[in-house]
């Protein structure tokens, strides 16, 4: 078996950073899109190495410098995929010579087409340009037979501004209607600023006022001349890119004639607090962060407001905002399961980012132990060899030599220094 390391390549081209990692038998790709990354820090919660860290994003956020808004370390990255699992933008991408399917955490968006009209209202309020609307509506002039040569109407229109949902269907239909259009802003996410009737145009046919989903025309023909009106048929289709939406179920809310339906890659909660801080007029760092458009100025009270028709509790808000004013946290996450060996702990690692998350204690397994009984051998005793004789006549002699060094005469014959004395007494 090789022991060779995988050598490293770092390339940066047209604001994509990859880092390849080659062995001898596999290469692993990772690439940061650094224009799709929003700096919301989720990647970072839960990479196993500790290999990412957030770059200067309250900078970046203000428009004070350009720069990454997540460094990775490539020392210490080992190209897993979890952090491209966990990014709601696909800023991180992980790619294989043969692709396992492995885990994410992401959405789901399904479009119900026996109710969708279509009508350009998605296309238009998506804040990431995912939804592509194909409309396809026969013109007014081709619905309106006049019997004549002689061609005029008398009547009156109206549209309801606060009933209009800007769809779009009308101006399709007729050039006597014009939409102004605009970029939807929260918390209304109005696609249009409002309608403009060109009465010279105007035969008071009445088909946009059978085509309006929200029935925000109205129409009233007092006289015409002799002309037959044709039934009016919109076909069509809505095209989502997967790889651009973020599931922020704006569509969802939106949607008319309620078609989509829209699951949140996370869900969460959101906290505004010490709003006396935040200066919305001098600090725009939340509202140039948000990639769902979610977050406003309210024309009454203090500070910022964030809409939840939008939020994808992402948390990017919370990182940018210099006076941490902004709370954000993730309670659930939706995971796409992949089928490999390793989906249950990435699954805990992915668990990292919900608040309040610990992982599983490990599994013990318990289970009774027999050891073989063990067999004691005692050695026989050591046998004690008999004393002899000498040996009683030398305690015999020892004693009596002990007792008479115990009395108190010979003690006086040692301190007197009467040797001699003292050997005729013990002999």
């Amino acid at each position: 078996m090789s022991s060779e390391k995988p050598t490293l390549q770092l390339t940066s081209m047209d604001h994509v950073i990859e880092y390849e990692w080659k062995a001898e038998k596999l290469v692993k790709k990772l690439k940061f899109h650094q224009e799709r990354c929003n700096g919301c820090g989720l990647c970072i919660k839960v990479c196993p190495v500790e290999a990412i860290m957030l770059g200067p994003i309250k900078e970046v956020a203000s428009g004070e410098m350009e720069a990454p808004l997540i460094i990775i370390d490539e020392t210490k990255c080992i190209a897993c995929p979890i952090c491209s699992a966990i990014c709601p933008l696909n800023a991180l991408t992980l790619e294989f010579q043969e692709k396992p399917e492995y885990i994410k955490v992401i959405g789901s968006i399904e479009i119900d087409q026996e109710k969708c009209i279509p009508c350009l209202l998605c296309e238009k309020i998506c804040p990431r340009n995912a939804i592509k609307a194909d409309v396809k509506i026969s013109k007014k002039e081709d619905l309106v037979k006049y019997k004549s040569d002689e061609v005029w109407a008398r009547g009156e229109i109206s549209i309801d501004e606060e009933k209009c949902i800007y769809c779009g269907l009308c101006e399709l239909l007729c050039d006597a209607i014009k939409i102004v259009w605009t970029d939807p802003k929260p918390p209304q996410f109005r696609a249009g600023l409002g309608i403009l009737i060109d009465e010279k145009k105007c035969d008071y046919c009445k088909i946009c006022e059978e085509i309006c989903p929200v029935e925000a025309i109205r129409v009233k023909c007092e006289a015409s001349a002799p002309r037959e009106i044709l039934e009016p048929k919109i076909e069509g289709k809505i095209d989502i890119n997967e790889e651009e939406c973020i599931y922020c179920k704006l569509c969802e809310e939106e949607c008319p004639v309620k078609a989509l339906n829209v699951e949140r890659a996370l869900e969460g909660e959101i906290k505004l607090i010490n709003l006396d801080k935040c200066d919305p007029s001098g600090c725009k760092n939340c509202v140039n962060i948000c990639p769902a458009n979610s977050i406003y100025v309210p024309k009454r009270g203090k500070g910022i407001e964030i809409s939840e028709k939008s939020c994808i509790y992402c948390g990017a808000c919370q990182e940018a905002c210099p006076e941490n004013v902004i709370h954000i946290t993730v309670k659930e996450i939706k995971v796409k399961d992949g089928d490999n060996l390793w989906s249950k702990s990435i699954i805990e690692h992915l668990n990292k980012v919900i608040e309040g998350y610990s992982p599983p204690p490990p599994k013990v397994y318990m289970r009774n132990i027999r050891p073989p009984p063990r067999v004691i051998k005692i050695p026989p005793p050591i046998p004690v060899p008999p004393k002899p004789r000498e040996f009683e006549v030398a305690r015999k002699i020892i004693d009596e030599l002990i007792a008479n060094l115990k009395s108190k005469r010979m003690r006086a014959l040692i301190e007197l220094g009467k040797i001699d004395k003292l050997k005729e007494t013990l002999i």
